[in-house]
């Protein structure tokens, strides 16, 4: 039998067996190092930078925004205020016998509150009592009406009682109410001053001074005189009438005794 065997180099260098070995195993020493490299390389690029000391920065204060400043207000003058005016009530010259009790009142009337003087008094010859009261105007300057009451008691009615209504360019008009004999009287008399030269001689003149002209009606309830001077030497001129009418007369007293229950009860007493 016979027997092959492989053949071999004859020049005694080594196997090619032997060069790849080698080749392989400068491959793998080749590896091992560039992966040692890398691997060292990438570790340290991995690790933080040293920090760098910096010095410490104060915190900063937020800015804050400017106060708002409230716009000025103009100064403006203060408009001076009226005073309140007081209404001083002229007290009137009434002079009946000895003063009693007098001052204001306030009346509360239908046309409202009403500023009213009062004087009680006594005539000291016969002891009779008189009241007086005015109610002033608007203004206050002047007594519109006045009522005169004789012979008042305060715990009985009144039984007589004179109105007068005054004007500011003409006289006065009086009308007088009494109980007994139930008659209400209305007169306004107008004063004059004579005028010189006159127009006739001076008996004629004489003989002019107060015509007088009676009127009434046909039974006799109402009754006016007229009284004339048409002479300018006598200082009265006006009329005079004469109402007998008990009704009226009756209930004008109970309204004005009315009025004189609200003064007495509002009048200040000592």
């Amino acid at each position: 039998m016979r027997v092959s065997r492989a053949p071999e180099f004859r020049n005694g260098s080594g196997s090619p067996i032997i060069l790849i070995l080698v080749f392989l195993a400068v491959l793998i020493v080749g590896g091992v190092v560039i992966y040692l490299l890398l691997g060292s390389n990438v570790g340290s690029s991995s690790e933080p930078p040293p920090a760098i000391p910096t010095a410490p920065v104060a915190p900063q204060p937020l800015p804050t925004l400017p106060a708002q400043v409230p716009p000025p207000v103009p100064q403006v003058d203060p408009v001076p205020t009226p005073a309140a005016q007081v209404t001083t009530y002229p007290k009137p010259e009434v002079i009946f016998g000895e003063v009693l009790s007098e001052g204001f009142v306030d009346l509360e009337l239908l046309t409202g509150r009403v500023r009213t003087f009062f004087t009680f008094q006594v005539d000291t010859s016969t002891q009779n009592i008189v009241l007086f009261f005015g109610l002033y105007e608007g203004t206050g300057q002047a007594i519109s009406r006045s009522i005169v009451v004789e012979d008042y008691s305060q715990s009985e009615l009144i039984d007589n009682a004179e109105l007068t209504v005054y004007y500011p360019d003409a006289p006065p008009t009086v009308i007088r109410f009494d109980r007994e004999p139930g008659t209400v009287v209305s007169s306004q008399f107008y004063t004059t001053q004579p005028f010189d030269p006159g127009l006739f001689s001076p008996q004629m003149r004489i003989a002019l001074i107060r015509q007088n002209l009676l009127l009434q009606n046909a039974d006799s309830s109402i009754i006016a005189d007229m009284q004339l001077d048409p002479s300018g030497v006598s200082t009265l001129s006006g009329y005079r009438v004469t109402r007998n009418d008990p009704v009226t007369t009756e209930a004008a007293l109970t309204e004005i005794q009315a009025i004189i229950d609200q003064l007495e009860s509002r009048r200040p007493r000592s």
